[in-house]
């Protein structure tokens, strides 16, 4: 396992456990932050497209014409769809931060493996529980999936 490997499971089983307790994320920014200074000398392109993508989805007042050139970008997909939930209300902020964070230090599949994370923890959490759902522990599930099939399935 990698230092970004270790970095991203650590912060995340910590994020989950306060996301499911005070239903905030305190240092998600931090996160965010680190992450941008991991994957910056490695793919400092790739890092700032998903951080416009992110400023984008951060910034609710700005037009949607500024996303456009995004959209030729895999990489910023999972940003801008996470993004135009934030703008509309249907996520928070540090579930994009989060996920800016991973789509800065690893491929598309992992944030796509942690979005069906996501999923598979709202469904089991809706049908446990009546609230709003905290999303990273669904986040974390889909890492610890990506690096399961990292460690069984070597790239």
């Amino acid at each position: 396992m990698t230092l970004t490997d270790s970095f991203a499971l650590v912060s995340f089983t910590l994020f989950s456990f306060a996301d499911l307790r005070y239903r905030l994320v305190p240092g998600i920014e931090l996160f965010l932050f680190g992450t941008i200074l991991i994957a910056a000398p490695v793919t400092p392109s790739r890092t700032a497209i998903i951080l416009f993508a992110c400023a984008w989805g951060v910034l609710r007042n700005s037009s949607g014409l500024y996303a456009v050139p995004l959209l030729l970008f895999p990489c910023a997909w999972p940003v801008l769809l996470t993004g135009y939930g934030y703008r509309k209300g249907l996520i928070g902020r540090a579930d994009l931060l989060a996920i800016s964070g991973l789509a800065c230090l690893f491929p598309l599949s992992a944030v796509i493996l942690s979005l069906l994370g996501l999923e598979v923890w709202r469904r089991f959490w809706i049908r446990r529980r009546a609230g709003p759902v905290p999303a990273l522990p669904g986040l974390l599930l889909g890492l610890i999936v990506f690096l399961f099939f990292q460690i069984v399935i070597p790239p």
